[in-house]
């Protein structure tokens, strides 16, 4: 689901209102960035993912080149770095997935949740705007694998080792 503004009449179909949405993704995503997925690698769903998780994690447009760039080390060394560990994957897991369930999953929770799941989680944690997918489909060049952010003040801090990160 595309993040935009929506025209939608009362009482509206809901196939109605689900093509709206579904059109609306479609003229976001271009060929190029399609042919960029390509490139890296990546599929439609993955890309998305990936991008939910920039979206929840930097603050502001202009940090998710960065962000994106430390994901992309992980996923590229997934040996040294099997986990994204990304809180925002945790937080989705334990606060909306985990309550919303009759039947308790911990499998499900656990794959969405990047400090116990390898790789990336099996969907998206939000629906991520046009600035996460770019920063997902062309990331800052870095040899970072860590980042923290400040919560007060939106700065993040980038390292190349845990113990740098520490």
């Amino acid at each position: 689901l595309f993040p935009d503004t929506y025209d939608f009449y009362v009482g509206e179909d809901p196939e109605i209102v689900v093509q709206k949405i579904y059109e609306k993704f479609e003229r976001k995503l271009t060929q190029d960035d399609l042919e960029r997925m390509d490139e890296l690698g990546l599929t439609l769903d993955e890309m998305i993912t990936l991008a939910s998780i920039v979206q929840a994690e930097a603050p502001v447009a202009s940090s998710m080149q960065m962000v994106s760039s430390v994901f992309h080390n992980r996923l590229n060394n997934s040996s040294i770095f099997p986990l994204l560990q990304s809180d925002p994957t945790r937080v989705y897991a334990e606060d909306v997935i985990e309550p919303n369930l009759d039947i308790a999953n911990r499998l499900m929770c656990d794959a969405y949740n990047t400090y116990v799941g390898a790789g990336l989680p099996p969907g998206a944690i939000n629906n991520p705007g046009r600035d996460a997918i770019d920063a997902v489909l062309y990331p800052a060049e870095s040899d970072y694998y860590f980042f923290c952010a400040n919560v007060q003040t939106g700065e993040i801090f980038y390292a190349k080792t845990n113990a740098e990160h520490e």
